[in-house]
């Protein structure tokens, strides 16, 4: 058996190089949102979104890659503390990072929700940690749209 080479031709080349930038962009897609890992609400713009038992976010917490650290409101008063949040359209978009043993982390899952409807993340949907939500069945649906969100219902400059 013999065996000869070839010489590499730009075209070869072109062809390997774009097969390895390939590779490099998917890989890339597969962005880490980190969302659930513990964040700080300690930030000169972190502010409550109403009164009482508001949403409190902090849009510049630097922990966070999408810079949006939130300690929701809840239906529920768990022990898990404030968290690293993105932009969602679907639960399919709130992967995040949960914890059975580490107390200050999402136990039970992320869905997209509303978080808030007043403030600079009005009526925008993140990935809120279900240990704060009342998941149990009822209508509508605890993620669904809050009617004071629906267009021409709301004074949020985000309204979708």
């Amino acid at each position: 058996m013999t065996f000869s080479f070839r010489p590499l031709t730009n075209a070869s080349i072109a062809s390997f190089a774009f097969a390895i930038a390939l590779v490099g962009l998917v890989a890339s897609g597969c962005e880490d949102k980190h969302i659930g890992r513990v964040c700080s609400l300690d930030a000169p713009d972190a502010g409550t979104s109403g009164t009482g038992t508001s949403a409190v976010l902090n849009g510049s917490a630097v922990e966070c890659p999408s810079r949006i650290c939130l300690l929701p409101a809840g239906d529920k008063v768990p022990t898990t503390g404030p968290l690293c949040t993105a932009g969602c359209s679907s639960d399919d978009d709130c992967d995040g990072e949960t914890s059975s043993s580490n107390k200050d982390q999402c136990h039970t899952g992320f869905t997209c929700m509303v978080a808030t409807t007043v403030g600079d993340f009005c009526c925008e949907r993140l990935c809120v940690c279900k240990d704060f939500i009342d998941t149990s069945p009822r209508m509508p649906p605890y993620n669904a749209l809050p009617a004071s969100c629906k267009p021409g219902a709301s004074s949020c400059k985000n309204v979708h």
